[in-house]
């Protein structure tokens, strides 16, 4: 089978997206980039032929697998970074769990705090002479203990109900389908929940692609199934337009081109042996 070939956009792009992040990651923002199936093997390859590193150390990699999955979601991570200032791991551990319903540690908030390089703004001293925050506040600081504090089950105030729609860094238009699981399974590309709802699962090997261009035009008309080498035949070649019309054109033209590859293939004689007895 011969190698794919990435065009000079997916190779930018990869550059853009590897820095500081992991190998899976990479790989999940890559195929739903440009429409493909790479798995992480594959990925590594990819990055290593075009010398394209993350920069993250070995130490974090290692750290990263022996955990087996992700400690926070995007969300949680940004809610840590906005209230980590000024709290002590303690007080952190207790704000997230009692936020998120978690059971985090304090030993693995120190280690994603360093992996992170996040800092809560302490030195651990207090300086002399010092009156405590919370001297004559009786309750106020007890995350949990008075009526101003979060309630069990309460959702965060940055929580995002299901069917809370925006647009990703890419333009793609995603849509939150569920509360649980990793965040690729909690938000989905919009365009591709519509499609399965008429059609049913996205067939292996298969892609939608937006035929005038526009990824926020949602509608049945304006998506197309292709396959994934069909796709990058509509990248290489520069076979996509504005015009929906012109796009199924060059759709047709990938058929087409797949039909007289495969025809030649059949049509190519097998070489005789050249020893005769």
């Amino acid at each position: 089978m011969p190698e794919k070939v990435y065009t000079p956009e997916m190779i930018n792009y990869l550059r853009e997206i590897t820095p500081g992040r992991f190998n899976d990651e990479v790989t999940a923002m890559f195929n739903q980039k440009f429409g493909l199936e790479l798995t992480e093997n594959k990925m590594k390859s990819l990055r290593s032929n075009y010398k394209i590193r993350s920069g993250i150390t070995a130490s974090v990699r290692g750290s990263k697998a022996n955990q087996g999955k992700r400690l926070f979601s995007d969300e949680q991570e940004e809610f840590i970074r906005n209230h980590v200032n000024g709290k002590s791991n303690k007080e952190l551990v207790a704000l997230i769990n009692q936020t998120f319903g978690q059971q985090v540690t304090l030993a693995q908030i120190k280690g994603w705090k360093a992996n992170h390089k996040v800092s809560s703004g302490l030195t651990g001293y207090f300086p002399k002479g010092h009156v405590p925050i919370n001297k004559g506040t009786k309750g106020m600081f007890n995350v949990g203990g008075n009526k101003t504090s979060f309630k069990k089950g309460q959702p965060a105030r940055n929580h995002k109900p299901i069917g809370t729609e925006r647009v990703d860094r890419d333009g793609y238009v995603i849509v939150k389908v569920q509360e649980e699981g990793r965040w690729d399974k909690r938000w989905r590309p919009k365009h591709k929940v519509e499609w399965e709802k008429i059609h049913g699962v996205i067939p292996k090997g298969h892609v939608l692609i937006f035929l005038d261009g526009n990824k926020q035009n949602i509608t049945m008309e304006n998506l197309k199934l292709v396959t994934q080498g069909q796709n990058l035949q509509l990248n290489r070649k520069q076979w996509r337009s504005e015009n929906p019309e012109a796009t199924l054109a060059g759709v047709s033209l990938t058929q087409i081109q797949a039909k007289v590859a495969a025809h030649k293939k059949e049509a190519t004689p097998v070489p005789a042996s050249v020893s005769q007895n």
